[in-house]
């Protein structure tokens, strides 16, 4: 199966010393291997999965991932909700329900900095194959890795944003707190850009003085980047981290969640 994007890590292959970190939400699903101090990438790949079945994917993966010291899989479906621990003390498969989850659907939990349960539903199917065919991963949501990961930054008042084609996912800290941790499907850029103005009118962020942090699949020079650098002073391109970067042959911040996540898994 064709990778919509593919990087070789020949440079790094070591995998009794290595981290798997696979990504998987509406359309798509990547992986990629990186050692165990998240620094240097190994093998990365995504794939479309629209149109194909997922376990041609999963089944695929390299043997390196038999050896690996650590395996994690973030989950990034819209379908979840965030509770106050002390709240977090029932089934909470009816809540989900009415978020648009599949009542058939598995119901997972974590615990995200002490205080915020969250709750998130994943496809049947998908959970399965991922028990088959990556035996003793641990598993994520991609919104608890991004909570974690703002709330350690503390950058004042900042919006992150990770886009995947026509969705994207948003957490909103200010001073030490979470405010907004949410997830937005959009048809074209003015879409994303009233969700985004709208937030700052509700939580009184100015769009002067605001961070706005971007990673994902977008591009620099895009109508939608440039739409909100319009409207926002402070754009900043998230960039992964990862050594020597600079000869990816892709941009930086396409695969930010993926070194995130592995940085947690440490």
């Amino acid at each position: 199966m064709q990778a919509r994007f593919e990087i070789d890590g020949g440079q790094f292959i070591d995998p009794e010393n290595g981290v798997l970190v696979a990504q998987a939400g509406p359309g798509y699903f990547a992986y990629a291997f990186c050692d165990t101090l998240g620094s240097r990438l190994g093998e990365l790949k995504w794939f479309d999965t629209s149109h194909t079945s997922l376990s041609g994917i999963t089944a695929a993966l390299p043997a390196l991932k038999d050896s690996c010291q650590k395996k994690l899989i973030l989950f990034d479906y819209p379908v979840y909700s965030l509770l106050p621990v002390e709240l977090n003390d029932g089934d909470n498969s009816a809540l989900l329900h009415l978020a648009g989850g599949n009542i058939q659907d598995h119901i997972l939990t974590e615990i995200v900095d002490k205080q915020i349960a969250v709750n998130y539903s994943v496809p049947f199917t998908l959970l399965n194959q991922c028990i088959a065919d990556l035996p003793g991963a641990s598993y994520w949501h991609l919104q608890s890795v991004r909570i974690t990961e703002a709330l350690q930054l503390r950058n004042g008042a900042a919006i992150y944003i990770n886009i995947i084609d026509n969705n994207c996912s948003v957490v909103v800290t200010r001073d030490e707190q979470l405010l907004l941790a949410q997830y937005y499907s959009f048809r074209a850029p003015d879409d994303l850009l009233f969700y985004l103005l709208k937030i700052a009118e509700v939580y009184d962020l100015s769009q002067q003085e605001v961070q706005l942090y971007i990673s994902g699949l977008v591009e620099a020079d895009s109508k939608l980047y440039r739409l909100l650098y319009d409207y926002f002073l402070n754009i900043h391109l998230l960039n992964a981290g990862w050594m020597d970067e600079q000869s990816l042959p892709f941009p930086a911040h396409y695969f930010t969640t993926l070194k995130q996540a592995a940085i947690c898994a440490l």
